[in-house]
């Protein structure tokens, strides 16, 4: 095929394909979601009285339906200092506890509060919790059922399920903004709901309850559990002094497995198991609760937040935006309905940082059952500036039975153990795939075990068998070792395996997860500070600090399979040289792929590996040079270079690996040589490389954070030879992007605007 008509039927189907306003798809997607979201919340904002307040759904619960509409909206993304929440503020701080004298009303008012200003609300945050705990019933208190909350601190009825989840989200949200809650109440509560757990596993409404457990209330007593839990370590681990004692004897608490099991196996977004429709809103929310604090991704085989998001994302009023359910109160109260939706579909899709990783038959991979959760949270405050108020959290994802998908969902995947890590064949190959698509695996020894040590050693040998993927100890001038926080090899020494551009696996033979396991308890001490800071330097360092892509974002993984070169079809050819040139195996067929499925184009998806003097270069009108180390070219490969590069011939695209230095001026040296009539220079902002005119507008593609963040024009530079630019050339990292490599000293793109750069360059080249 011509150059001329190779060019027409590339532009035919990228305006084609760019113009295309969306791609059917049977699942929600982040878009049907976020503009659910908006429209809930517009909704929820125009029903806001004069006063700043909305009405109550019941009489004796003054401000609890503001206090809740208000948590919602804060959620959701509304500014604390919007007009919207300036005027709901305002009024809830007219209400002290004594004067609500509800617990529901008081916990919600506390959730809001310290949502929005806790430093500001200090005091009746404080005062809030003087009362829920004096709500608390308590033995001998003339109603039953110690541990759990009535609607008042009168306590003339006994206790239930729904009022004592409440109070605990109170506590907990008053406790996470610095606000101590007397241990015993903690203890009390955890024993209640211990004891008024079914034989089947679930919750009912209350412990004499003669009905059976329903879906609601098992989401109750599964969050319950973990949040008095969190205060009341579960296992035998102690810190006697920076040792850990009775390392890794932990363990699952086994109520709250079986309220999970209850779950997957009453799952259901259509109803709430045991009450029909009744409540089916509420219950929502106490299943974003559940899956969300226990790290489940999914209840058996059910993906809890994309099966409720895609349930309410269908139910929403079109037009209004409001949602409507049965029952006395969501039947009527739409502002309370329409709370609960926008808090699961905000809430549920905070960005999963880690997948913690089931590996063996039994419970070895989780000894320490809050590692990660107090790993995930000591980042998540560290980041606070950078999420804009969202939260980052975890799973657990099991590589055995989870897709590739599946696992990409997060930047990191985290396992330690006992005894040697059993996968299957299609685990290990997950996990390997799940590297070379930008994926990172992280590990320790729990309790520095040495049978896990070896069995990880011996593992790491099948999943990267290839030569130059051994398993080492990380140097003093890794930059793992200041992501965060400085330290040295001699701190807490690390092992890891380079894939590419980057250290994709590190490992600690020390452990680890035990001291994360008693942040809570004991957040002062010097061991587990030291752990702490080495936790966040592995995640920043693997992650860039950049933040993971919401919950419901497609997961693209690519199928790299030899293809038979069809006739006319665009070929590239990736130069070979002595700088380290196959730094990013996987950039040109990911590209390609993106070409083929994206755009429709007809491009071969394996590049095909070139030295300067091979004479078939002549047939491949895009040559891809890359690479992180100095380079040579001697004079023989620069005259077959230039040859190919003469007026009507083909284009020279080249990036340093990372921003390397070291390539960057073997490179300039290179074509400075080559070429010493034609000097390198920027290729201005208004040049149709740029443009639409080609494939994408890039004027505002992203830059890592590595190289200065933000985002402007790409800062590429060229050569042009009769008009066109013959070599296009990037200082920062365009390679390792394409395959999805995080990094955080790689100084490039971010990978959807490498991609864009790229796939520009790439029609570019076919222009005649």
């Amino acid at each position: 095929m011509s150059r001329p008509r190779l060019m027409t039927l590339i532009l035919t189907l990228v305006v084609i394909a760019l113009g295309q306003a969306t791609v059917a798809r049977a699942a929600v997607t982040r878009e049907e979601v976020e503009r659910s979201l908006r429209s809930g919340v517009r909704y929820l904002k125009s029903q806001q009285r004069a006063d700043g307040s909305w009405s109550d759904a019941v009489d004796n619960a003054s401000s609890g339906t503001t206090s809740l509409v208000t948590l919602a909206l804060l959620t959701a993304g509304e500014p604390a200092n919007s007009p919207t929440m300036v005027r709901a503020l305002t009024y809830l701080r007219n209400f002290g506890p004594e004067e609500l004298n509800n617990t529901y009303a008081v916990s919600l008012q506390t959730m809001a509060l310290a949502a929005a200003d806790p430093q500001r609300d200090l005091l009746q945050i404080t005062a809030n919790v003087a009362w829920l705990e004096r709500a608390q019933i308590k033995p001998g208190d003339r109603v039953p059922w110690p541990g759990s909350w009535t609607y008042t601190a009168t306590k003339s009825r006994h206790g239930d399920n729904s009022n004592s989840q409440y109070a605990l989200l109170g506590l907990n949200a008053a406790n996470e903004v610095g606000v101590p809650v007397s241990p015993q109440v903690w203890t009390l509560a955890r024993r209640y709901w211990e004891g008024c757990q079914r034989a089947d596993g679930g919750w009912p409404y209350f412990t004499g309850d003669p009905h059976g457990a329903t879906g609601s209330m098992t989401c109750a007593g599964i969050s319950s559990l973990i949040i008095t839990g969190l205060r009341r370590f579960q296992g035998q681990e102690t810190l006697e002094g920076d040792e850990i004692a009775n390392c890794g004897k932990g363990g699952i608490n086994v109520n709250l497995q079986r309220g999970i099991d209850w779950m997957a196996s009453h799952f259901g977004v259509n109803e709430n198991f045991g009450n029909g429709l009744t409540w089916r809103y509420y219950y929502l929310y106490g299943l974003e609760r559940a899956g969300r604090l226990t790290g489940q991704r999914f209840f058996g085989n059910h993906d809890w937040y994309r099966e409720g998001a895609e349930r309410l994302v269908r139910d929403q009023d079109p037009v209004q935006g409001y949602w409507q359910g049965t029952g006395s109160v969501e039947s009527t109260q739409f502002v309370v309905t329409s709370s609960f939706a926008v808090l699961y579909l905000a809430k549920g899709r905070s960005p999963v940082l880690i997948n913690k990783l089931r590996h063996g038959p039994g419970n070895d991979w989780n000894n320490d059952v809050d590692d990660i959760r107090n790993l995930v949270s000591i980042v998540s405050r560290d980041w606070k500036d950078i999420l804009g108020g969202q939260v980052l959290t975890w799973q657990v994802v099991d590589p055995n039975l989870a897709t590739v998908e599946d696992m990409l969902q997060a930047p990191i995947v985290y396992f330690n153990g006992h005894q040697a890590p059993e996968f299957t064949s299609e685990g290990k190959q997950n996990l390997r795939s799940y590297v070379e698509q930008g994926g990172f695996l992280f590990a320790e020894a729990c309790c520095g075990k040495e049978e896990f040590d070896r069995g990880f050693k011996e593992l790491m040998k099948e999943v990267f068998p290839d030569d130059g993927y051994s398993l080492h100890p990380l140097a003093e001038d890794h930059a793992v070792w200041r992501a965060r926080h400085v330290l040295s090899p001699d701190v807490h020494p690390l092992w890891g395996i380079e894939h590419g551009c980057r250290t994709v696996v590190i490992y600690s033979p020390g452990d680890l997860s035990c001291y994360w396991n008693q942040a809570e308890n004991s957040p002062a001490n010097p061991a587990v500070i030291k752990a702490q800071r080495v936790g966040q330097n592995v995640v920043d360092y693997a992650t860039g600090r950049e933040l993971p892509a919401h919950k419901l974002e497609v997961r693209e993984v690519r199928d790299f399979k030899v293809d038979t070169p069809r006739r006319g079809a665009m070929h590239i050819a990736k130069l070979r040289h002595a700088g380290d040139w196959n730094i990013a195996p996987l950039a040109i067929p990911n590209l390609t792929t993106s070409l083929r499925q994206k755009l429709g184009l007809d491009v071969v998806i394996n590049h095909k590996e070139l030295f300067p003097q091979d004479p078939n270069i002549a047939h491949y009108p895009l040559i891809y040079q890359h690479g992180r180390a100095a380079f040579t070219f001697s004079n023989e490969d620069m005259d077959m270079i230039r040859k190919h590069l003469d007026p009507g011939g083909g284009t020279l695209f080249a990036d340093a690996a990372c921003g390397s230095p070291a390539f960057d001026a073997s490179f300039r040296k290179f074509v400075a040589a080559m070429l010493p009539n034609h000097p390198l220079v920027p290729i201005p902002p208004e040049d149709e490389l740029y443009s639409k005119k080609v494939g994408f507008d890039l004027a505002d593609v992203q830059y890592t954070k590595a190289a200065g963040g933000g985002r402007a024009h790409p800062q590429l530079e060229g050569i042009k030879i009769d008009g066109h630019w013959a070599v296009i050339y990037s200082k920062y990292d365009i390679g390792c992007a394409l395959e999805r490599q995080l990094g955080l000293d790689c100084k490039g793109y971010t990978h959807e605007s490498a991609l864009r750069i790229a796939t520009n360059i790439v029609i570019y080249s076919t222009l005649p």
